[in-house]
């Protein structure tokens, strides 16, 4: 089989991945998610209401800001809103993770998976777009339908004062717009990925060099891991003929991504089917789709889990059931959609 060589990392999406968490890390640092997201709830005055723009806010904001950031700020603000108001929890909290993982499936830096695809593939911004506008659309209509399913209960408005303690600059709006597109520049390789992870550092440094220090780097080290590991795995006779002959086709290989991301999860899914495939369409689709199903399917999943049981530990059992019966259905339906469309 062989032992780990260090050819089998892919340093550009190793560097993309940085710049993007740091991105990512700088954006929270300026409280522009907690801004918007508190200043929604003060628009709504029903629990219905209050769900579907926290569950649409989070869909959207994912695409941009990956899923577990989403998670990690909305669940336990979504917690504290239920609290005050006695509003049902585990649906929201089960809807909230789903909007996540589908929003961050539609943008090429919405999650790992999706960064290292673009990346290993070498595709451009439109040929991405081209794959990933009909998620969007089946993503946008599930979670819609699903929020609509909530319960309607009248809630007297008391979210204000919230808002009113977070205040947003219009300079730190215009710089994350600027770094924005840094970030997209360089992991569609339009200018170098060194220099883009070099203008994202050192805006950083100087806004808040604290920043730095709240990236994941453990998550770095689990991605390098992912690729040697994957490495050592393709060298394997077995393990080779086993993917190759699987892998014959399109369908094939969305069915095999999917399913191989219920059990190892679609982040190094992805790395691994990448190996025997070129498609990558179908590679796309089933790892988006596998975010869906098992807790481990994503580390979203799991993120928001570890939420639940912080904030809300007693409602941890009921998450589970429905994450598990929502997800599983999901899973199983959209497997049926884009099967027929691969």
């Amino acid at each position: 089989m062989g032992g780990p060589n260090i050819k089998d990392i892919n340093w550009d999406t190793i560097l993309s991945l940085m710049m993007l968490m740091i991105f990512v890390a700088l954006i929270s640092d300026m409280n522009i998610l907690n801004y918007f997201s508190h200043f929604i709830t003060t628009k709504a005055q029903n629990s219905r209401t209050i769900i579907l723009m926290l569950v649409l806010f989070d869909y959207f904001a994912s695409m941009f800001f990956t899923n577990d950031v989403l998670i990690l700020a909305l669940i336990p603000l979504f917690i504290n809103i239920a609290n005050r108001h006695h509003l049902q929890k585990a649906y929201p909290l089960v809807l909230l993770t789903i909007a996540a993982n589908l929003g961050s499936s539609i943008t090429p830096i919405g999650n790992p998976q999706n960064i290292f695809l673009v990346s290993n593939y070498h595709v451009g911004m439109l040929a991405f777009f081209k794959h990933s506008y009909i998620f969007f659309i089946v993503g946008l209509c599930t979670v819609l339908l699903l929020s609509f399913l909530v319960e309607n209960k009248s809630i007297l408005n008391s979210e204000k004062g919230h808002r009113d303690a977070i205040h947003l600059k219009a300079f730190n709006v215009l710089i994350a717009i600027l770094l924005m597109i840094v970030v997209l520049m360089g992991i569609f390789n339009i200018i170098n990925i060194i220099i883009a992870l070099f203008v994202v550092l050192c805006t950083a440094i100087l806004l808040n060099y604290r920043v730095i220090y709240n990236v994941d780097y453990g998550l770095l080290l689990s991605f390098i891991g992912f690729f040697l590991i994957v490495g050592i795995f393709s060298r394997s006779v077995i393990i080779n003929s086993f993917i190759s002959g699987l892998a014959t086709n399109q369908r094939s290989v969305f069915i095999l991504s999917a399913l191989t991301s219920q059990i190892i999860s679609n982040v190094p899914a992805s790395v691994l089917i990448a190996k025997f495939s070129t498609y990558m369409p179908a590679i796309y689709y089933g790892v988006s789709v596998g975010g869906l199903g098992t807790m481990v399917a994503s580390l979203a999943n799991l993120l928001a889990l570890k939420q639940v049981t912080i904030y809300s530990k007693k409602d941890a059992k009921k998450f589970i059931v429905l994450f598990s019966f929502l997800n599983f259905l999901l899973l199983f339906l959209f497997i049926i959609i884009f099967y027929s469309i691969i």
